[in-house]
């Protein structure tokens, strides 16, 4: 008995010790901040039919506007860039605090990389993302990472 019950005891033991691997090997890979794909990325014209699919690729920042209605949160208008389609635009909402660390204005050239727990952005030509927008917790169960 106690055989067929040790794989079990070590799958209860070692999944909180995975689980916290995973979550710290995404947030090792975000240098500055963190936040909620949900209230982070948007389309300009987007209907309420869900969550926003971003294409990977370079996009350039178009302008800059704080959120009135989120104190200390900047909006940033984005616009994909060759070869992504560049009629359509994004809104990327990003701590005020970050838009200043990473000095970015318009003009500024990101790369924006789904990732399956959510949306890495970087600065075009730089590996390391400054910002991580993850997905709800709820919705990572029905995504494979």
């Amino acid at each position: 008995m106690l055989k067929r019950s040790l794989p079990l005891w070590a799958a209860l033991v070692l999944t909180p010790a995975l689980a916290d691997s995973f979550t710290s090997s995404v947030a090792s890979s975000a240098s500055k901040s963190v936040g909620s794909l949900s209230d982070s990325i948007g389309k300009s014209s987007e209907s309420s039919s869900g969550e926003t699919q971003v294409q990977a690729g370079p996009y350039q920042v178009l302008a800059l506007t704080p959120v009135p209605e989120r104190p200390g949160r900047v909006r940033l208008s984005l616009q994909g860039q060759a070869p992504l389609d560049a009629q359509q635009t994004l809104w990327l909402e990003l701590p005020a605090t970050l838009v200043a660390a990473e000095q970015l204005q318009a003009g500024a050239q990101l790369r924006l990389s789904p990732r399956s727990y959510g949306l890495a952005v970087a600065r075009e030509g730089v590996a390391e993302p400054f910002f991580l927008a993850l997905r709800d917790p709820r919705d990572l169960a029905t995504h494979k990472l």
